[in-house]
């Protein structure tokens, strides 16, 4: 690994590449996460509308999805406040 760094740290050329290589790679996987939000959004709409149609109770699943991201958002906010220590 040193040696892959000092090789990129001697020849600017190569360093150039490589940042433009990992922020192409970087677009594309947050271009991929957002499209998975989008299908994920979609089928949790068409599933609530579902409910709806049917007379279930879909309130319930709302708030087992807001739940759900108010731990994942603590539980991020906690490993980043972490992470500066």
């Amino acid at each position: 690994m040193e040696q892959i760094v000092s090789f990129l740290v001697e020849n600017p050329l190569y360093l150039a590449g490589a940042v433009v290589i990992a922020v192409i790679i970087l677009l594309v996987t947050l271009k991929k996460l957002l499209r998975l939000a989008i299908v994920v959004a979609a089928v949790f709409i068409l599933y609530v509308a579902y409910l709806y149609l049917t007379g279930s109770d879909a309130s319930q699943s709302v708030l087992a999805l807001e739940s759900f991201f108010r731990e994942g958002i603590r539980f991020v906010a906690e490993y980043l406040k972490n992470l500066g220590n």
